[in-house]
């Protein structure tokens, strides 16, 4: 079946008006938007302000290098967190058993979730890189760090869509999800170069960095965004493209096949 009802053009429809309604939701819960939307921005502008620093011998600002890191730290969690914490509430409140047992499909849910996170991704990115190109001498990317953005970023939103619908199943109650979710990305922006200089870091924090996807998202975008000298100062002396794109797609698989095997509509007591 291509058209009619229950085809998937009809689940495509159904996802777009699933997004918007997902993105009103958003808007309309002020708790959300500040830690969504406002609160990575914020970071960006009290850090960027306060922390007026060069970096030794690579005729680098701090501030810049944190453009790289807050704005890498922002693509994932905001699909990571939006999708962990949102979901938990509908299962445990039992607003998504119900959503379920209708005649929407189950696909167009998860469209309407990922298309949410990727729009609110895309307005958190065009503020971030207005601020940091006009506030904090950031370079204008070039067609290659274009591209390069256009392939980190939606990765990095795959990554963090599928992690974030993943982590659900171990999210005891609605009250424990932002807690849960929000401990580990907090933990993961100190130690993957985020708030500090990677290559600074003792090497226990980037042995423990070095699997998860916002050390190596942090790390492409840097290439976007600061000189290529700076790759020197990188741990291999190099972007590792290669390894930015490996590790994301290893977290998008693992996402995939962990929420297929884990993923429940109804996790309400009894």
């Amino acid at each position: 079946m291509t058209a009619g009802f229950g085809g998937p053009r009809h689940t495509l429809r159904i996802g777009g008006l699933m997004t918007v309604l997902a993105l009103k939701s958003t808007v309309r819960e002020p708790q959300a938007l500040f830690f969504l939307i406002l609160f990575p921005l914020l970071l960006l502008v009290v850090f960027g302000s306060v922390v007026d620093r060069g970096m030794d011998g690579t005729g680098v600002e701090f501030r810049q290098y944190f453009v790289a890191g807050i704005i890498a730290a922002s693509v994932f969690g905001t699909a990571f967190l939006n999708l962990s914490i949102g979901i938990a509430s509908q299962q445990h409140d039992g607003s998504l058993r119900q959503l379920a047992a209708g005649p929407l499909p189950k696909p167009a849910f998860f469209i309407g979730q990922i298309g949410a996170s990727t729009m609110i991704t895309a307005a958190q990115i065009i503020v971030m890189l207005i601020v940091g190109i006009l506030g904090f001498g950031v370079a204008f990317p070039d067609a290659g760090g274009w591209l390069t953005l256009a392939w980190i970023v939606p990765l990095g939103v795959a990554a963090g869509c599928t992690m974030g619908i993943a982590i659900t199943a171990i999210i005891p109650s609605a009250r424990a999800a932002p807690a849960i979710t929000n401990a580990p990305y907090i933990f993961l922006q100190f130690i993957s170069g985020v708030f500090f200089p990677f290559h600074t870091l003792p090497g226990w924090m980037q042995w423990i960095a070095t699997p998860f996807p916002i050390r190596w998202m942090a790390q492409g975008l840097r290439s976007v965004f600061l000189p290529d000298d700076f790759r020197y100062q990188e741990i291999n002396q190099s972007w590792e493209f290669e390894w930015v794109a490996i590790v994301l797609g290893i977290w998008i698989a693992a996402g995939l096949l962990f929420a297929a095997r884990t993923f429940r509509w109804d996790r309400s007591d009894g």
